[in-house]
């Protein structure tokens, strides 16, 4: 395709707002990305022609921004330079930014391989100018009905935007992705054969109650969550598919997910067996792009989790660890984790209904709160905040949560100074907010952590590095 004075004047104006985003100490992704998109629409269709080693895609609702950058940790031991929207920055604009980024002023890129985050809803506007040469497709959920309408529409505006060419990763387990290699040569799955907190029934919010090719009650006979498990339609036989890579003998560790694959053991810095999913399909892919075990291993082992995803932060008072929640089954996984780490609890929620978030927080009532409830005998403190704490602390009440133990504050300082000052020994604390409160919270969290004397990396090792 050849490029036209409009793509120059896009790439220029791009690379002098990037330098001087850069300069000022911002992340200088979205506005280069929008102006330039405006200057000409075709520009990621240009950036992207120069990849010559290849484009890695990675969408679904949960999972995109932990399975990109495990998958980049991996890419980084193998020796491998890529693009790499690493911010999150998932619409047109922010991958269009990070490809500028990557991008000389000679409009030649310096790195012949990209690994890109697409939002679900833009995965038709990427793939009309990009041909992915891999494809990871995590799950499916409802997330955000406002901006993405019902899920059924999601998945099939995904499914037909795939290029042909494209080989596709896809989590066997969930039937709604499985679909998408019905009748393909280039689909490779990954799936867990079962975790601790498996179960032959249950009593989840689940997107796939019925057979996306005709319609027909799935069978189950295990579930690993949501409508995560071994599934099979009596209807048309559609089943889950045998998994390329399965994973086995699953278990938790002092903060550490541990997995085998084919008798060898791998270990990632996460918690929560959801995560598990995010490991093996960036383990799959790696495989895909012919890396040895030794270095995906290596990859998966010094990952270090990003931007509010099981982050881990040590002040003074304790340990924090820091979580997104954006969707009923989301938070469930996350009100799973929290349980299971089988100590007190001091939770602060924080949920704003901006346009990033959704404006529509009715989702908060599909969200099993009730588990919390449960345990309120282990729960210190429930701190809410941001624009809607009022409706989720209702929400907690409902769910049997102590009035007493509810805590209003609007202030984000305040809300964090309500946990650390009602601190009970040993207690496991959890900053749970969504997408607009996600990097207010981190920034507050690192000024403490650094007023604490500890760096990131001296956190990564817990409480040897506190010692």
């Amino acid at each position: 395709m050849k490029r036209t004075w409009r793509f120059w004047l896009a790439l220029w104006a791009g690379k002098i707002i990037t330098t001087g985003l850069l300069a000022t100490g911002k992340k200088g992704t979205t506005l280069p990305g929008k102006i330039s998109n405006w200057f000409d629409p075709q520009i990621m269709k240009h950036l992207s022609e120069s990849y010559t080693d290849g484009i890695i895609m990675v969408t679904g609702t949960n999972g995109k921004t932990t399975t990109a950058n495990l998958l980049a940790s991996i890419l980084r031991e193998a020796g491998k330079d890529f693009a790499f929207n690493q911010a999150g920055a998932n619409l047109v604009t922010g991958i269009t930014g990070a490809l500028i980024q990557n991008t000389s002023w000679r409009g030649s890129s310096r790195a012949r391989m990209a690994l890109l985050e697409v939002d679900e809803a833009t995965v038709p506007k990427f793939c009309k100018q990009v041909t992915p040469n891999l494809a990871i497709v995590t799950n499916f959920f409802r997330d955000q009905l406002d901006r993405y309408g019902e899920l059924d529409t999601t998945v099939r505006m995904v499914k037909e935007s795939l290029p042909k060419e494209t080989i596709l990763i896809l989590n066997a387990d969930d039937p709604l992705v499985a679909q998408f290699g019905t009748n393909l040569t280039k689909a490779i799955y990954y799936g867990v054969e079962r975790t601790p907190d498996s179960r032959e029934e249950s009593q989840e919010t689940r997107e796939a109650r019925f057979c996306p090719r005709c319609g027909t009650a799935l069978e189950y006979s295990l579930f690993h969550y949501g409508q995560l498990g071994v599934f099979k339609c009596s209807g048309c036989g559609f089943q889950r598919p045998e998994p390329k890579i399965l994973a086995q003998d699953i278990h938790q560790n002092e903060g550490a997910l541990l997995f085998q694959v084919a008798e060898v053991t791998y270990r990632i810095a996460l918690q929560g067996y959801y995560n598990l999913y995010n490991a093996l399909a960036a383990f799959t892919a790696a495989r895909e792009l012919g890396f040895e075990d030794e270095t995906i291993a290596r990859g998966l082992r010094v990952f270090i989790p990003q931007a509010g995803r099981m982050e881990r932060f040590y002040l003074s008072e304790g340990e924090v660890t820091l979580t997104l929640v954006k969707n009923p089954t989301g938070f469930d996984q996350v009100i799973q984790t929290m349980i299971g780490v089988n100590k007190p609890l001091g939770i602060l929620i924080g949920i704003n209904d901006l346009a990033a978030d959704g404006r529509d927080i009715s989702w908060l009532w599909d969200v099993n709160f009730e588990r919390l409830g449960e345990q309120d005998r282990r729960i210190k403190n429930v701190v809410c905040t941001g624009l809607r704490a009022e409706d989720i602390a209702l929400r907690l009440k409902y769910a049997g949560v102590s009035v007493e133990k509810l805590i209003l504050e609007h202030s984000l300082e305040g809300a964090l100074d309500h946990l650390k000052k009602t601190r009970a020994e040993d207690e496991a604390w959890f900053v749970l907010p969504t997408y607009t409160l996600l990097f207010p919270f981190r920034g507050i969290l690192e000024n403490l952590q650094n007023s604490a004397g500890l760096t990131n990396s001296e956190a990564k090792g817990g409480k040897e590095a506190r010692a």
